[in-house]
């Protein structure tokens, strides 16, 4: 069923995940009229690809998605979200990686964080909250199928 509220929430995060690729993640500024972004696809004009953010995130986004249609088999509906959990996590972690790497390589006087780089956080919470409904759908079925 489609209608559910682990639906919306599933939907909603696979969208955050999703628009993560396209907004900066972080902004260094080097000087006061320079600065370099940080994005899922590269940082600024350097040489350094983040392209595994990028595929985590997308990964992440496609796999939320699936599982909006995996309603008739909640069981592998759940470890699909789970796996999708794991790998918005995983995005915060190869994101510190990259971030450790090049802070000895960029020259920065500040850093600001920016709006793509708390997506993935609100996208892990609603997976969470998308999980907890499945599980509850899966013991009301059970509980039904005890009583007949």
């Amino acid at each position: 069923m489609i209608q559910r509220i682990q639906t919306i929430y599933l939907f909603i995060a696979s969208i955050l995940m999703a628009i993560t690729n396209f907004l900066p993640l972080l902004k260094f500024s080097v000087s006061e009229q320079e600065s370099i972004i940080f994005k899922t696809f590269g940082i600024g004009c350097e040489t350094i690809t983040t392209y595994p953010i990028a595929i985590i995130a997308i990964l992440s986004a496609i796999l939320l998605f699936i599982s909006i249609f995996m309603y008739k088999n909640r069981i592998k509906q759940i470890k699909i979200a789970s796996i999708s959990l794991f790998l918005s996590i995983m995005f915060y972690a190869v994101f510190a990686i990259y971030l450790w790497y090049i802070k000895d390589l960029i020259e920065y006087t500040y850093t600001s964080v920016s709006f793509g780089l708390i997506l993935p956080a609100i996208s892990v919470i609603l997976n969470i909250l998308a999980v907890k409904a499945i599980k509850a759908d899966e013991r009301l079925v059970r509980s039904a199928d005890r009583i007949r």
